[in-house]
């Protein structure tokens, strides 16, 4: 070759570029879909927690509370959600007494299924921190529990071993504020 062909050839940079972008898209896509799953995870979760502690704090403050109301507060569970779907979220809401020796029994549980979760006099199914243990005293328990799906779950599950739902959960405790035990008058 000539010389004037190979400073032709080394000055040409039309396909550089397009080599370059070929060899770099593969990588950028799955970033992209796992900053798109990770993000979603993570939005999920923080309203999960927002749920979680709502629920408690408005049960917390009353003395009694009956189903019809627990229900409603479950429905403001699914208005926090928004704009995701609520069709895989429980909502728990328990009162939880501690006796002389700081044993936890549980007084009475609904969930937004309806049912009784939690047996009445038996010990919560849950672990409860040590720090929230008084002798006589008692606590809402909330649980929160989502089962999200990422978008892209269905894309690498039969490449990756990994699960196609993650459960996301959170709990909250607060202690009553305007009696010592907030009660449910008709809980199953």
């Amino acid at each position: 070759m000539c010389p004037a062909a190979l400073r032709r050839l080394w000055q040409e940079r039309h396909a550089i570029a397009a080599t370059e972008f070929a060899m770099i898209l593969p990588f950028m896509i799955i970033l992209l879909i796992g900053m798109a799953e990770i993000t979603g995870a993570m939005n999920h979760d923080r309203k999960i927690s927002r749920i979680s502690n709502s629920i408690a704090d408005l049960v917390a403050q009353a003395q009694t509370v009956t189903t019809g109301e627990l229900d409603g507060v479950f429905n403001l569970g699914e208005k926090i959600l928004v704009p995701y779907p609520a069709d895989e979220l429980v909502i728990l809401i328990a009162s939880v007494t501690f006796d002389n020796n700081e044993d936890a029994t549980v007084d009475w549980s609904y969930d937004s299924t309806g049912n009784a979760p939690w047996t009445e006099g038996a010990a919560p199914p849950i672990t409860l921190p040590d720090t929230i243990a008084a002798p006589n005293t008692s606590i809402v328990v909330s649980v929160a529990t989502l089962d999200y799906e990422p978008p892209f779950a269905g894309i690498f599950t039969s490449y990756f071993d990994r699960d196609a739902l993650i459960e996301l959960s959170d709990s909250y405790y607060l202690r009553p504020r305007l009696t010592n035990t907030v009660q449910c008058s008709n809980c199953p």
